[in-house]
């Protein structure tokens, strides 16, 4: 159940339940609603009479005898209706003897008459008045009788108003048994009907809004998975720079939660790196090898040949190849080496770039040192021996320490410097590792057989790749710092911390085989 500490899974879950949950609620109360009694009303007119007549008003035995129209008369539509589920009798009306109580506020009554009963759809019987409205002349109340009404049921009533405007107000009280009066609004003959109800509008809404959270939550980066134990103590982490972005980032994920733990990053190369760590063994010297551990890229086994250290594969790591921007190929920046090609460019066989399509340029390689972990990777991975050709150029321009070799060679001692070199010197060549191998302006990356460098790559066969270990002395004490942090990095937790930084950690499912490999 580890998944249930994860806080954007808990929200997950939570927006996922209040959205069923309130989806339900309103489809509970509106099924309640509508198998309760329920009477609506509206008003579908009021209007000065004088606009809605013509000549032609029918004489006293007409509906609206003309002797009863004024200046300030006004006609009023009410509708009366059973809008529930629930069939409503003359008894479940509690304000007897009147059921409903029309008040027109400002206005007085001369005359109400019931029209347009509707028939029901389930028993055909047409609905009436058993009484006609009480009201007194003169006054603003006018008293329905109670109307039993199956549901859909309706009656209107046609009043007739003196004084006061057209619009005013118009309320319509009453009680009923285990129900509500109150007032609705028809469609207007003009309104296209709604797609949804109202219920069905909320519904979407509510799930809607879940839904366009739970995507926010997919978009947001995964949290990263804490240690599973703390541990107090300092710790240094040494060894390849390649490979410095992610232990930065491996140091801040495991002590966002882990306080008492103080760790540095303090990279230089893996040659290097691990030979501080056999320095501090304490049968060497007085150091305590509990407080370092080593990043390599790749193994090490011939800088310790007594057999001290123990390993753990951490990452697959590619590296990139880059070049200088004037090596084109028709009018376009190179864009694809084989690995064929790399190896006789290093190795002499090339050494003007328009063997391979290029423009008319002595090709310059750039390396590493011979401490370089990206340096080892190279030549085990692309030229498949050691590079051991003596260094030509001092500069990258002129083979002024060995004007006899065939190809101009140079070397660095850190990525920043080589990617500066290639960006800046026509017709260099050199490798770098990622994120530190993103080329300057000037340069670009190339595929090599037909494929860039990344962790996702490897996968696929992209060959200029390592493994990264993490080298202790021996096991690490149980409980130390340096037993809880190689614990992190192999346990699965910090697969993502690993990913976000462009490489497979070999817990990883994809990695695994990568690392084996």
């Amino acid at each position: 159940m580890g998944w249930l500490k994860d806080a954007q899974n808990l929200v997950a879950i939570a927006t996922t339940v209040l959205s069923i949950a309130a989806s339900l609620a309103l489809w509970y109360v509106e099924r309640r609603k509508q198998h309760s009694k329920r009477i609506g009303h509206r008003i579908q007119m009021d209007i000065p009479l004088s606009r809605a007549i013509s000549e032609d008003l029918p004489g006293p035995d007409g509906l609206i005898p003309r002797r009863n129209i004024t200046e300030d008369t006004t006609l009023v539509l009410l509708r009366i209706e059973n809008d529930g589920a629930a069939t409503i009798t003359d008894g479940d009306y509690i304000s007897q003897p009147a059921g409903l109580t029309v008040t027109f506020t400002g206005r007085r009554i001369t005359d109400a008459y019931p029209v347009q009963p509707a028939l029901t759809s389930n028993t055909a019987r047409q609905i009436r008045l058993d009484s006609r409205p009480v009201y007194e002349p003169g006054g603003n109340s006018l008293l329905l009788p109670p109307v039993a009404l199956n549901s859909g049921d309706y009656y209107k009533l046609l009043v007739m108003l003196r004084g006061g405007d057209a619009g005013t107000q118009v309320g319509v009280e009453g009680r009923l048994n285990d129900g509500t009066v109150h007032p609705n609004q028809g469609a207007h003959p003009d309104d296209k009907p709604p797609l949804f109800s109202a219920l069905g509008r909320w519904t979407v809404g509510i799930l809607g809004t879940g839904m366009a959270i739970l995507l926010l939550l997919a978009t947001l980066p995964d949290p990263v998975p804490q240690p599973r134990g703390c541990a107090s103590g300092s710790l240094t982490l040494t060894g390849s720079s390649a490979f410095r972005p992610a232990m930065e980032a491996l140091r801040d994920a495991y002590t966002r939660d882990c306080d008492d733990a103080k760790i540095t990053v303090a990279t230089s190369s893996s040659g290097t790196g691990v030979r501080q760590l056999l320095e501090s063994d304490p049968s060497d010297s007085a150091g305590d090898h509990s407080g370092v551990m080593a990043f390599s890229d790749g193994p090490t086994s011939e800088s310790d040949p007594e057999g001290k250290l123990h390993n753990e594969k951490v990452a697959a790591m590619a590296f990139a190849l880059v070049v200088n921007d004037a090596v084109v190929v028709n009018g376009k920046p190179l864009t694809n080496l084989t690995v064929a090609q790399v190896r006789r460019l290093y190795l002499g066989d090339i050494t003007n770039w328009k063997e391979v399509g290029g423009p008319d340029l002595p090709v310059r390689t750039v390396r590493r040192t011979g401490s370089s972990g990206t340096r080892g990777s190279f030549e085990a991975r692309v030229l498949g021996r050691p590079d051991s050709f003596p260094t030509s150029s001092s500069d990258c321009r002129t083979k002024d320490l060995l004007p006899t070799s065939k190809v101009l060679r140079c070397e660095e001692h850190n990525t920043p410097d080589l990617l500066d070199r290639v960006s800046r010197v026509e017709g260099t060549i050199g490798y770098a590792a990622p994120p530190e191998g993103t080329p300057r302006k000037g340069s670009h990356t190339l595929k090599l057989n037909g494929l860039g460098p990344s962790g996702e790559n490897i996968t696929r066969g992209y060959p200029f790749h390592a493994v990264e270990y993490a080298y202790t002395i021996g096991n690490p004490e149980d409980g130390s710092l340096a037993d809880s942090f190689l614990d992190f990095l192999t346990q699965g937790a910090a697969n993502r911390v690993i990913a976000r930084a462009g490489h497979l950690s070999c817990t990883s499912p994809d990695g695994s085989a990568a690392c084996r490999g």
